[in-house]
């Protein structure tokens, strides 16, 4: 993955050098170690918290309309394919 952009966080001593010997003990650069943790604590939640939304969503749908979901999802795909290109097949 390639960075692209940059952040400028200041850290007291006593911060910095806690990281620093974190970033020793498992072999990685403080940088790596930050985005690691933000990824983990921040961004990996609210990607879940997205897919939560999504799935309530569509149980809530599922509700709502009379038609059940289809018993062959492969089958299902197929003809919507062709429904969605208009092609008679």
């Amino acid at each position: 993955m390639k960075y692209t952009q940059r952040v400028q966080v200041l850290f007291t001593e006593k911060q910095y050098q806690t990281l620093e010997e974190l970033a020793a003990k498992k072999h990685k650069k403080i940088g790596t170690l930050i985005r690691e943790t933000i990824e983990e604590t921040y961004i990996k939640e609210e990607k879940i918290k997205r897919m939560k939304d999504a799935v309530d969503s569509l149980l809530k749908l599922s509700g709502e309309t009379k038609v059940p979901p289809p018993e062959d999802w492969h089958k299902w795909e197929k003809e919507y394919s062709k429904l969605k290109s208009g092609s008679k097949r």
